[in-house]
């Protein structure tokens, strides 16, 4: 059986404030950005929450390689994705 993850809009707005997001894209177009939701974010391919994402599984969020993005990539199983959830599960 494969590990599942979910990941939430909550944790995702922390995870930027952590990193200072909320300073450098200033507390307004971070509310725009989050109000997109993670299915949106998602769906536009966004490096910010790729970032996250691979953090989360435990990877560095930053510099990874193609081949890297490539492996996980094959091993995802599932992916189910809502405006405040993001699911996969890595097989």
């Amino acid at each position: 059986m494969g590990r599942k993850i979910t990941l939430t809009l909550h944790d995702f707005e922390r995870w930027l404030r952590d990193r200072g997001y909320d300073k450098r894209m200033g507390e307004q177009n971070l509310r725009l950005f989050l109000d997109m939701g993670l299915a949106g974010l998602f769906f536009l391919n966004s490096a910010l929450l790729m970032g996250y994402i691979f953090s989360s599984l435990g990877l560095p969020s930053e510099r990874i390689s193609d081949k890297v993005r490539f492996e996980v990539g094959r091993k995802v199983k599932d992916i189910k994705a809502s405006r405040d959830y993001l699911e996969i599960e890595i097989g």
